[in-house]
């Protein structure tokens, strides 16, 4: 591995640390515990400065902030979709959920457990 793959590669592991890190003490936040979170100065920087700062930089920067970097995947084709976007199933995908049963599974006819 190269040094600036190396150093790509650690750049990446920590900031999904520190976010990781963040998200678990947004949600936590609040919430009823027995200890209070430890909050040493080992990252301080990354927590401090990073993560707010990630927070408020918009999807399209972050985005080509990434490619130009080519910390992305080549010759993979995002989808559609964009942030904020609800997930909808692939097409075709609904015939399963419309009420169709597995073979060998009989669908209860009294509205009770399959016997």
């Amino acid at each position: 591995m190269s040094r600036l793959a190396s150093v790509k590669r650690r750049l990446r592991d920590r900031s999904e640390r520190y976010l990781l890190l963040d998200a678990a003490r947004r949600l936590g936040h609040g919430v009823p515990g027995t200890v209070t979170p430890f909050g040493g100065r080992e990252g301080l920087l990354w927590r401090r400065l990073f993560v707010p700062l990630y927070r408020r930089v918009p999807w399209a920067v972050k985005r080509r902030a990434m490619g130009s970097l080519r910390m992305t995947a080549r010759g993979w084709t995002p989808p559609a979709r964009r942030p904020g976007e609800p997930w909808r199933p692939p097409p075709g995908a609904g015939a399963a959920r419309d009420g169709a049963t597995p073979r060998g599974a009989e669908a209860p006819r009294d509205g009770g457990a399959p016997r």
